[in-house]
């Protein structure tokens, strides 16, 4: 049998490899650590499918323990092992895809979103094999391309083309585990939708050394962005209702979060002392808008025909794409009758997804207790509705309970954490690294072992 020691140093070398594959997406060139990952499997003996795309250098893995029928089956992933784009690298400590372990961490794009549960759940999952694990049901190892695009090359191509492996009962994935309160960690039950927008209008060229009453579209994108940064949308209360009685909150903080007259007050308080903290809430609460891409005119000397804004819209379960429209041309007053509200045609991935949730208290959560027992003894599940969208939504549509869960070290300040994804330094502690393995180990020995 292969060590623990063993398994914790394999961890560690494969994840600094994924970070230096460097598989940026767009393009994506996944191949490189799926590739990757087909021979740390190889060299361990066990079986894989790397399942080529219809995309050059896309590709996905899937891997399967086989169960005896007699339980539920249980996937890890679909984790995704493409990574977003570095913006400004010299805002980086280390170069951005080295690798480096340096503070007892490892740092490099990707690190946290989502590469170092990549790594974790393949070596959980050649642990188990090693050992000969026999489960009650099929567990199954799942690892995508494609998620930070929308996931059309990885799990929504799998789900379309390979749909007996993508039927699942459970699932984990990216990410929970974040210690957030004394005995408490966030368990993600649940994620909002995904609906990029852009927004455009149209003007009348003319000559810009004589603007006045001129008809210039980018004045009116202008002004469009400024009334969607200060639209609030319709407020539901549901979500942090859910998460404050799991934080074990006194009654008179849960009063304040359950009442809409009061919110606005709380995220003001809130902002001030946890910045995080106070935008999580406010994301739970609604829809959110955020216009950050800004596109018009043609040339300094010409008033603008044409401007567009591209929208980052995250939507609650159960708000449509019909609601997000309606929101949008509410949100803009008069010009939202003149306002062309489409899909960005350069970014093929996002159509709009609904909000997904799982059930906080399904069978396999007392199960997850017991996995981070051995790190987080005596500890309580928060469940949470993420802000960001995941590909365990493609799942959780098929009728699968799939979760947000790993487990972090509580050395990492939950402030400092959500400023790393997509963000420089981006970096995971050597010790959030050895616990999620620990935690899929666990996971899957309990609650698939005889």
């Amino acid at each position: 049998m292969v060590s623990k020691s063993t398994h914790a140093d394999e961890v560690i070398e494969l994840l600094i490899t994924l970070v230096q594959n460097k598989c940026i997406n767009p393009p994506g060139t996944e191949v490189k650590s799926i590739s990757t990952i087909k021979n740390h499997l190889t060299q361990h003996n066990i079986p894989c499918q790397v399942v080529q795309t219809s995309a050059p250098e896309r590709a996905n893995l899937i891997a399967e323990i086989n169960g005896d029928g007699s339980g539920p089956s249980l996937m890890f992933g679909p984790s995704h092992v493409d990574v977003v784009p570095i913006g400004n690298e010299s805002a980086w400590e280390v170069d951005p895809f080295s690798g480096v372990i340096k503070d007892e961490q490892i740092w490099g794009r990707g690190t946290l979103d989502m590469l170092f549960i990549v790594a974790t759940q393949v070596q959980a999952f050649v642990r188990l094999f090693e050992e000969g694990f026999k489960p009650k049901g099929d567990l199954k190892l799942c690892l995508v391309a494609d998620e930070e695009a929308g996931g059309i090359y990885g799990t929504e191509w799998l789900m379309k083309n390979h749909p007996d492996f993508m039927k699942v009962d459970y699932a984990v994935g990216e990410a929970g585990g974040i210690p957030i309160a004394p005995g408490r960690l966030l368990l993600g039950t649940g994620e909002k939708g995904a609906g990029w927008k852009r927004i455009s209008f149209k003007g009348t060229p003319t000559h810009g050394s004589m603007p006045y009453k001129s008809d210039n579209a980018v004045v009116k994108a202008a002004i469009a962005a400024d009334r969607l940064s200060k639209y609030t949308p319709p407020v539901n209360l549901d979500y942090i209702k859910l998460m404050a009685k799991g934080l074990g909150l006194n009654k008179v903080t849960q009063l304040l979060l359950s009442h809409r007259i009061f919110l606005p007050l709380v995220l003001k308080m809130s902002h001030r002392q946890n910045p995080v903290m106070a935008r999580l809430l406010h994301a739970l609460s609604r829809m959110t808008i955020s216009p950050n891409i800004f596109h018009g005119g043609t040339k300094t000397n010409i008033v603008a025909g044409e401007a567009y804004l591209d929208v980052d819209i995250r939507t609650l379960p159960n708000q449509d794409d019909q609601y997000i429209a309606a929101q949008l041309r509410k949100a803009m007053g008069n010009l939202g009758a003149e306002a062309i509200i489409e899909h960005p045609p350069d970014q093929p991935g996002f159509f709009t997804s609904e909000g997904t949730a799982s059930d906080p208290q399904s069978e396999i959560v007392p199960y997850m207790v017991k996995a981070v027992a051995e790190v987080y003894p005596e500890v309580q599940f928060v469940p949470l509705v993420m802000a960001g969208a995941t590909d365990l939504r493609y799942l959780r549509e098929q009728g699968t309970q799939a979760y947000g869960f790993s487990l972090f070290d509580p050395d990492t300040p939950i402030n400092t954490m959500a400023t790393l994804p997509h963000g420089p330094n981006e970096r995971v502690s050597l010790k959030t690294v050895e616990y999620s393995l620990i935690a899929y180990y666990n996971l899957a020995k309990e609650f698939l072992g005889h």
